[in-house]
């Protein structure tokens, strides 16, 4: 598999759902779409953003060691012990918790594919099999993203 292809085909997915959402303004897909809480917004976003850094100590070890204080945590990562276990399913399943307003296949494919990522990360697996499961992952998170979640409107105030 040529990696960097394959990197750059997440990315450009990533990038073209965010484009998409940020131009429309509201989710695509808004029959299906469900308000998800501020809080929630927020841990998906940390949680993606733990689940990317454990991804990127893993495949781009140089690039992430460059970065001050990273190499410690990118280690325990990269030593698939213990740390490196929790610091996988901890962020996969508050992702999961943080969605978990969003329509039921779509979170399902996402928890599904989570599973898939972990499984054949801490089990023994082909490279090309991890990839495909991290791909359905990525591809989900950017589709949920994208189509089915809106932000939770504001309690408007009544006055006394």
């Amino acid at each position: 598999m040529n990696q960097p292809v394959y990197w750059a085909v997440l990315t450009a997915a990533a990038v073209v759902g965010a484009g998409l959402r940020l131009a429309a303004r509201r989710p695509l897909w808004p029959r299906r779409s469900r308000a998800v809480p501020r809080v929630g917004l927020a841990m998906s976003g940390v949680a993606v953003a733990l689940l990317v850094f454990h991804c990127a100590a893993m495949f781009f070890a140089d690039w992430v060691d460059a970065v001050p204080f990273a190499e410690a945590p990118a280690d325990s990562v990269r030593a698939l012990g213990l740390t490196s276990q929790v610091t996988y399913w901890v962020p996969a399943l508050a992702l999961v918790i943080a969605l978990r307003r969003v329509w039921p296949p779509a979170l399902g494919l996402l928890s599904v594919a989570l599973v898939g990522v972990g499984f054949t990360m801490f089990v023994p697996h082909a490279l090309s099999t991890h990839l495909a499961w991290l791909a359905t992952a990525a591809v989900s998170v950017v589709l949920i993203g994208t189509a089915l979640v809106s932000a939770e409107r504001p309690r408007s105030r009544v006055a006394p």
